[in-house]
């Protein structure tokens, strides 16, 4: 099969919500907690000092809010990495996936055995080296290039390790 190459230019954005995909346990938690504490507010308002109440109201507040304030942190500070201010180039050859940047030396290879899982999700096509790490691809960057570069990872990539809808 002959290779395949796109570049892409990640964004604050994209890594937002990689991190927000990520963060879903944790997320429903904080939720749950968060609705909890105003649940527990709203049966024990009448018994409440006042100073409880806006104790109530503010935890669930942070509880509630924290988790995207700390997403969006994170990815701002990510951006600010020089690997993120340049394109990234990728090749999909028979050896593996060849990273570049012009921030680095010499290409990264990922070799298909040691690609962990291949996913989409929304406009992402992510491509997995571990349970956390993913280079994400924004399939509005690939554009016509998508669906090759899909089949020929299909091609490379054993099935149980795709989830590519």
């Amino acid at each position: 099969m002959e290779n395949i190459s796109f570049e892409t230019q990640i964004k604050e954005e994209d890594l937002f919500r990689f991190n927000w995909h990520h963060a879903l346990g944790q997320r429903i938690m904080s939720l749950t907690l968060g609705i909890l504490l105003l649940l527990v507010l709203m049966l024990k308002f009448d018994t409440l000092p006042v100073f409880w109440r806006m104790a109530y109201v503010l935890f669930a507040a942070i509880i509630i809010f924290y988790m995207p304030f700390t997403l969006k942190t994170r990815a701002k500070l990510q951006m600010q990495q020089e690997v993120f201010k340049h394109p990234i180039k990728y090749q999909l050859k028979d050896t593996g996936i060849v990273v570049s940047s012009p921030t680095s030396e010499e290409p990264a290879e990922l070799p298909w055995e040691y690609v962990f899982k291949v996913a989409t999700w929304k406009e992402y096509l992510l491509i997995y080296s571990n349970r956390v790490n993913a280079y994400i691809i924004p399939k509005e960057d690939i554009g016509d290039v998508y669906e090759p570069a899909v089949d020929y990872i299909k091609n490379h990539v054993e099935d149980y390790k795709l989830q590519i809808k």
